[in-house]
């Protein structure tokens, strides 16, 4: 919408849930909530819930994949992720003062319950059943399932999430980045946030920055978060595991349920980083879960190409 020479967004989302709390609810609480700690996020204007409608602050068209597109090289790169990591910690680190579990449309926490049913189960009921066509039942994975359920949901109290931090939810405008598709955001494991950030399937970050931004990130948050190095870098990498289970669900849902065949394209990455997880000391805690993933072997990017 333009006035002059001023330009606003318009968002136009019909309640789906018209008695209780509604993701427009939680869209306009947690999006307040965030200005108030100081992190950047569009400005809501105007907003009548009720239907569905907003008027936000426009942040322009350019995300970070498109900011990291023109990157020319690597020292380059590496600044632009120095500056999102700073976002990161700052939102980790303000917005559990004050969030409430009634900002919440869809489930307040990310508990043992949450993970295994909609990252772990997910995966199998939509990518292993329904992308790649096997029929692997529930009880096969259960026991791994529940285990890494229980491991990932594991957290600090108090402490926060995105739950989808990646270079597609963060805008690049007027030479500072924004974040977008907040209304998602619960009680949880932080580092779940950064292992979405390394995994982003549209943006392949180098073995050696990840490592780097991994340990900025422990050293700007390691009195928020508690514990040790140790039991942070094991945390991390069980809710990675979640996170890539969690993507290839996703993938294998909207590509085959919803026709949004150009999710398709991720799977391969995502398989790969999957293979890569389950080579290493994950392979003899989720034993189940690392046999089915070594007998599927390479996975191509379509169903038909199979």
């Amino acid at each position: 919408m333009r006035q002059g020479s001023r330009h606003f967004v318009v968002l136009i989302a019909p309640r789906k849930n018209a008695s209780g709390l509604d993701e427009n609810d939680s869209y306009w609480l947690i999006g307040n909530h965030l200005r108030t700690r100081g992190v950047p996020v569009p400005e809501i204007l105007w907003a009548d819930k009720d239907a569905g409608r907003f008027v936000l602050q426009d942040v322009g068209d350019c995300h970070l994949q498109r900011l990291v597109g023109r990157c020319r090289s690597s020292e380059q790169l590496r600044r632009v992720y120095r500056q999102v990591l700073k976002v990161l910690v700052l939102l980790h680190r303000q917005v559990p003062r004050g969030f409430s579990p009634d900002f919440c449309f869809d489930t307040s926490v990310y508990d043992a319950a949450f993970v295994y049913q909609r990252e772990l189960e997910y995966f199998r009921s939509a990518f292993v059943v329904g992308y790649l066509g096997l029929d692997v039942d529930a009880e096969e994975l259960r026991e791994d399932f529940e285990k890494l359920a229980a491991a990932a949901a594991t957290t600090r109290p108090g402490m926060v999430m995105h739950r989808d931090f990646q270079s597609r939810n963060l805008m690049v405008y007027q030479g500072r980045l924004w974040v977008i598709d907040f209304q998602g955001m619960r009680f949880g494991p932080p580092t779940y946030d950064l292992a979405a950030l390394m995994m982003d399937p549209y943006v392949v970050l180098p073995q050696g920055l990840q490592e780097e931004l991994v340990n900025l990130y422990w050293s700007a948050t390691e009195k928020v978060l508690g514990g040790n190095y140790r039991t942070f870098r094991d945390h991390f990498q069980k809710v990675r595991l979640c996170r890539n289970l969690q993507v290839l669900g996703a993938y294998g849902f909207l590509g085959t349920v919803k026709g949004k065949t150009g999710f398709f394209e991720y799977v391969p990455r995502a398989w790969r980083q999957l293979r890569e997880l389950l080579k290493g000391p994950l392979s003899h805690e989720f034993p189940s879960l690392a046999e089915l993933v070594k007998n599927v072997g390479d996975v191509l990017a379509t169903p038909q190409a199979r």
